[in-house]
């Protein structure tokens, strides 16, 4: 029992490394489902609004049962929720790569498959989050949260980039079959974690005051509360703005479509450098809320500046530091909440802020897609970049922020945080 409480001092411990590699699989094995899915039901169909709305109906039962999913991750055996949702996925996705391979696959059944999908990915997502404090030292957590947001955009990378080759190479339902047998070899690996069973303190509390607690956590939580608000809607604004990329490089002379693929591998390769970064380096404490404050506002002011310039090089240098500091950022800022947030609440608090930011996103990109049909695409672009800077000005003047971003819980009082 000690061991479990106390995690080896190392960060690639058997654990930790088990899980790491079951989501490299999987991540790889998702990018080129979506690429084959998309293509495929194009193919089939003719009809992008059938792309949209797959799209819409994996992302739904996140948005919707998220937060209730919490609860159920808080109570139930967290290893048994990772590995099980992934061997649904798995049976599910390598149906239909036979179906496709034997030829009696129909739309409805990818359908179903992308519901099931969205159903299980409630469940698995704040599982996976929730436990990886919990198998990796505290000291570690920003290394872990590194080098698990790098395995994700580099495999994202290397999916996008042969996708659409494997797609006419081998077509799609060898595509669907290899993500199937991903997510069972991913369930299989997972079996193997040992991951601490979660104490809780009151058993007999009901389900709905369970669910209530997650959000009481939130409006108690001064500090925490403000800055979720606050990065909430700095991610609403460069959502937005950043949807109207490709309208942006399409109407500008001086860029162009051509253009515009470049782009995204420099924004990739920055958002895989700041991972590559603090997965090398050792962040000390004292020094959390600075890289947070610094990689902040130099990510939304670089936006900015990016609509400001003409010339491509300073675009593509702009566009690079950017997306290292959104890694660097979003790794600091998850690995203090993840640290911050007790375990046994961890599952509902995670879920919750998730589904909000899940949601704002797609509200986000239309109303910046509206915005983009009225008025002047950079005028657009200019304005959503400045409130999200604005955002990001107010969120590092809040008070306490420093002492939640290098909270540790070995030396720290949680009540006394949350009190100020």
């Amino acid at each position: 029992m000690d061991s479990l409480k106390k995690p080896i001092e190392k960060l690639w411990n058997k654990n930790f490394f088990l899980l790491w590699q079951g989501q490299l699989v999987s991540v790889l094995g998702d990018v080129i489902y979506i690429i084959a899915l998309d293509f495929w039901v194009l193919e089939m169909t003719g009809s992008t609004a059938l792309m949209g709305l797959l799209s819409a109906l994996t992302m739904a039962p996140r948005v919707i049962i998220g937060p209730f999913a919490g609860v159920f991750v808080d109570r139930w055996d967290r290893k048994k929720i990772i590995v099980v949702t992934d061997f649904i996925r798995g049976i599910f996705v390598t149906f239909v790569g036979i179906a496709a391979l034997s030829g009696f696959i129909q739309v409805w059944m990818v359908f179903l498959v992308g519901i099931s999908n969205g159903i299980c990915s409630a469940f698995f997502n704040p599982a996976i989050i929730s436990s990886r404090p919990d198998i990796v030292p505290e000291s570690k957590l920003v290394k872990a949260n590194s080098v698990t947001s790098l395995a994700q955009s580099s495999m994202d990378m290397i999916g996008n980039a042969i996708g659409g080759v494997l797609y006419v190479t081998i077509g799609a339902p060898y595509m669907f079959l290899f993500n199937g047998i991903s997510y069972l070899f991913s369930a299989f690996t997972e079996m193997f974690i040992t991951i601490p069973k979660v104490e809780r303190k009151n058993t007999k509390i009901t389900f709905f005051e369970d669910f209530k607690e997650g959000f009481r956590f939130l409006k108690d939580f001064n500090v925490l509360r403000k800055m979720f608000i606050y990065v909430s809607l700095l991610n609403f604004f460069l959502n937005a703005g950043g949807i109207l990329f490709v309208p942006y490089f399409k109407a500008m002379p001086f860029l162009g479509i051509e253009r515009y693929g470049f782009a995204m591998t420099i924004l990739a390769m920055g958002a895989m450098s700041g991972s590559i970064l603090l997965s090398i380096i050792n962040l000390k404490k004292e020094n959390k809320f600075s890289v947070f404050k610094i990689t902040l506002i130099t990510q939304t002011l670089f936006f900015i500046c990016f609509m400001l310039s003409e010339n491509y090089f300073v675009i593509l240098v702009l566009m690079f530091t950017a997306f290292l500091c959104n890694a660097c950022l979003n790794t600091v800022a998850s690995s203090a909440m993840m640290s911050v947030v007790p375990s046994e609440i961890r599952g509902k608090v995670m879920a919750i802020t998730s589904t909000v930011s899940m949601g704002l996103t797609p509200i986000g990109q239309l109303i910046g897609g509206v915005l983009g049909e009225v008025f002047p695409i950079r005028m657009v672009m200019i304005a959503l970049f400045s409130c999200g800077l604005i955002c990001a000005l107010v969120n590092i003047r809040l008070k306490n922020l420093r002492n939640f971003i290098e909270y540790d819980s070995q030396s720290d009082s949680l009540e006394e945080l949350m009190k100020c």
